[in-house]
């Protein structure tokens, strides 16, 4: 097996602890997407960047019928893709359904404050970095984060032609065209050093970061899924992580086992470095304006409430080498929680019960509104985010 040289370290601390997850997170930081990757390949050889939504959209919207002139390898990748695996529960993804829009202030707020910020503590954060996605479009990425998680967990959304499933290929498909603008353009990527940009390991790891990591930090910040729902919740994002291209032989199949795989693959990653330092600043900073708090004064207070939030979430050692400001002297987090306690409370009075329900269906809708009708299928066609086309 070959080693990147930066998870050298890493990889001998993980070993120690679960050598058999250890050597599979190694062994894939080598390993892209092979069926998106050849998709992007045909794609840049025969089909003008301005077509690309149209190839890609028909294909998408024809499915189960799919267009004469479809490329093959397009073809290869949605047939994979729409079969539904025999463990799959829709009774038990709908429960996961319920609880999330139950819970969805907390989920987007620990999806904010904690999960993508974990996930940015990784070398994932380079790719990111490199194509300057976080910081000159850190609004966006967040919304397109929420809106992944909104889509996944509609009813029916993750059925092959459901809104969830379209927009977990259409990430596969950038994933795959942001690592062959890395690879073919970038001279800051090493792969003798880093691995292969956006790989199948940091999938994984972002998997498992967006699912039991998730439910954790929700579960602080005072969610309330029952141990069925946080599991329907997991078993959802299974499902959500071979739709985006990571292999069943490595995916995990519950909450415990999700929950290990982010800490050995957490392990086996380098520490925090300057482009981690960047992205996750960026999100925490971006988040205030995709709550709708544009006054510079309100964005930059709000801004100081998620870093103390962050911080109490992730930890001081993360958060420290994040670079980020000083602790509070009062812990935030059982306000959070009262402030959940007392929504779930008036939820139950009747003369409360309409406006709960659509305040929290009203803030899904507006944290990941991408002021857009239709999704773009279109692909990055530059390495820096500026300088590419619209997508």
């Amino acid at each position: 097996m070959k080693i990147p040289s930066c998870y050298a370290s890493g990889y001998e601390a993980a070993r120690a602890r679960d050598p058999r997850l250890a050597e599979a997170y190694i062994r894939h930081t080598t390993i892209g997407d092979p069926l998106a990757d050849k998709v992007v390949d045909g794609l840049a050889a025969h089909v003008p960047p301005e077509q690309v939504h149209y190839v890609i959209g028909r294909a998408l919207d024809r499915h189960d019928r799919l267009p004469d002139d479809a490329p093959a390898s397009l073809r290869d990748l949605i047939a994979d893709a729409s079969v539904v695996p025999e463990w799959f529960d829709r009774s038990l993804a709908m429960a996961a359904t319920r609880a999330f829009f139950r819970n969805a202030e907390s989920v987007l707020s620990a999806l904010a404050m904690a999960a993508i910020v974990e996930g940015f503590s990784t070398l994932i954060s380079k790719s990111f970095r490199i194509r300057s996605r976080i910081v000159t479009n850190g609004i966006r990425r967040l919304k397109q984060n929420m809106l992944q998680l909104v889509e996944q967990f509609m009813p029916g959304g993750l059925e092959p032609g459901g809104d969830g499933w379209k927009l977990s290929l259409r990430i596969r498909l950038v994933h795959a065209q942001s690592r062959k603008l890395i690879r073919e353009t970038s001279d800051e990527w090493d792969p003798e050093v880093y691995g292969t940009p956006l790989s199948v390991a940091h999938m994984l790891l972002g998997a498992a970061a967006f699912s039991a990591r998730l439910m954790h930090h929700t579960d602080r910040i005072g969610g309330d899924f029952s141990p069925r729902e946080r599991e329907a919740y997991v078993h959802v994002w299974r499902w959500t992580g071979l739709v985006m291209g990571i292999p069943a032989s490595i995916m995990f199949h519950d909450e415990a086992s999700a929950q290990r795989t982010f800490e050995i693959g957490a392990l086996c990653e380098p520490p925090p470095d300057e482009d981690a330092i960047i992205m996750a600043n960026s999100i925490i900073n971006s988040a205030p304006l995709v709550l709708g708090f544009t006054n510079p004064a309100e964005r930059r207070a709000e801004a100081r409430v998620f870093y103390r939030v962050s911080r109490e979430l992730i930890g001081d050692d993360l958060a420290n080498r994040l670079n980020y400001p000083a602790a509070g002297t009062l812990p935030l987090l059982p306000l959070l929680r009262l402030k959940q306690r007392a929504f779930r409370m008036a939820s139950h009075m009747p003369i409360l019960r309409g406006y709960v329900k659509r305040r929290a269906f009203t803030t899904v809708l507006d944290a990941s509104n991408l002021n857009r009708l239709d999704h773009s299928y279109s692909l990055p066609t530059a390495l820096l985010d500026d300088e590419s086309r619209a997508w």
